[in-house]
């Protein structure tokens, strides 16, 4: 027997779907816990492929110098994702 879906459970759903869609077309800015999560590797992982341009470029988030809180394009990210072994930054 099928468990009825709730009022609530589809709401929640549309919900986080329409945030994506919204996401993805205003190019939203992704920070590097949640690029690991959609990449499905390591933090240490993108930062060698950072290293090595075959990762998208992180932008940094404040003008300082030697900012720590880097983020990703969503589109650069599912450029990366569609064909992760052929991508180059480029320059």
């Amino acid at each position: 027997m099928e468990t009825p879906i709730s009022p609530k459970s589809i709401k929640n759903e549309f919900e986080a779907q329409v945030t994506a869609a919204l996401m993805i077309q205003s190019n939203a800015l992704i920070p590097i816990k949640l690029a690991v999560k959609l990449c499905g590797i390591s933090r240490q992982e993108i930062n060698r492929r950072i290293a090595r341009r075959t990762f998208p470029k992180p932008h940094k988030l404040s003008n300082k110098r030697k900012a720590i809180r880097k983020a990703f394009y969503l589109l650069d990210l599912h450029e990366w994702i569609k064909n992760p072994h052929m991508y180059l930054q480029s320059e």
